[in-house]
């Protein structure tokens, strides 16, 4: 679509970056801020505006550290694309191209980085359906970003995205039915952690529907078994992500970042809800009432002492 040294609008190609199902991503220069950026031109031009504007819509409403930022959606000369920040560094797909497996530190450290990023997106209601190595940057400073939000879905006022979409090696059973919801996500997360600590997928094979019938079968062998540097609490992680059935996994990304502290044995994350209760729980005034006959300390707010039976 764009060639190297052309401009379109405030934008200099500098260099294609790479081309998927659904597009083209370019490295430019925005000349007036005199930064690199990201752009990302669709392969159908011709469809309804609205249509256009859905992956840069949904990318919008995001905002973490953990999610590549949308800066700008541009149409000019008849072209849509839109503009994102560019992310100096490799694709997971890259790396454990070259390193084949990852440490387990560093395994734990970026699934954690993607699965704050996830938890965002999930928070806003928004499901990524296509979370896998090549859509996944890793900077030159360590730090995840979750791109291409082309195949993703609101779940606002639905249970489930029926569109069957993504990439088979990475997709839940219910997503091969066209039905995926936020446990799909954890099933994803599931395969790249799996891929990170083993090299591969949980299930790897040219036909989609034999990888459909194991993952409904749940005919997955435990990456421990492949690899036995691979502690037993990270083991039995993977496998909960890669339940066949929904209600056994982990029902929120955050639970795995939980899980990730425990078992490195750093204190746990707190959610919002958990630090809205622990400031509460804060500001109440340690009590140090009596009763009057036993002469023992009372629990808060207590009306009868529990060790006597008189009213207090």
């Amino acid at each position: 679509m764009f060639l190297q040294g052309q401009k379109i609008g405030k934008y200099e190609i500098i260099r294609s970056l790479g081309s998927g199902g659904f597009g083209s991503v370019y490295l430019a220069k925005d000349i007036w801020l005199d930064i690199k950026v990201a752009i990302k031109v669709p392969h159908k031009q011709s469809i309804e505006l609205y249509k256009l504007l859905k992956e840069p819509r949904l990318q919008a409403v995001l905002d973490h550290p953990n999610i590549v930022r949308l800066l700008a959606a541009e149409k000019i000369d008849k072209i849509f694309f839109f503009v994102m920040e560019y992310v100096r560094g490799r694709t997971l797909e890259k790396i454990l191209q070259k390193e084949k497996v990852l440490e387990t530190a560093a395994a734990i450290d970026m699934m954690k980085q993607l699965a704050a990023g996830v938890d965002h997106a999930h928070k806003n209601k928004i499901i990524h359906r296509d979370l896998r190595p090549s859509n996944i940057i890793v900077s030159e400073e360590g730090q995840v970003k979750i791109t291409d939000f082309g195949t993703s879905a609101w779940l606002q006022d639905v249970p489930y995205a029926t569109t069957r979409i993504g990439s088979p090696p990475y997709m839940a059973p219910e997503q091969f039915m066209g039905k995926a919801t936020y446990a799909s996500d954890i099933y994803s997360l599931g395969c790249i952690l799996y891929e990170m600590m083993i090299g591969r997928p949980p299930i790897l094979d040219p036909d989609p529907f034999k990888i459909l019938e194991r993952a409904q079968e749940g005919r997955i062998t435990p990456p421990r078994l492949k690899n036995t540097r691979v502690p037993r609490e990270i083991d039995a992680l993977i496998m909960r992500c890669l339940a066949n059935r929904i209600e056994d996994r982990f029902q929120r990304p955050f639970e795995i970042i939980r899980a990730l502290n425990e078992i490195k044995g750093e204190k746990p994350a707190k959610n919002e809800i958990d630090d809205i209760l622990g400031r509460i729980r804060a500001r109440e005034p340690a009590t140090t009432t009596t009763c009057w006959n036993c002469r023992r300390h009372l629990p808060g707010r207590a009306k009868t002492c529990p060790y006597c039976g008189e009213a207090c």
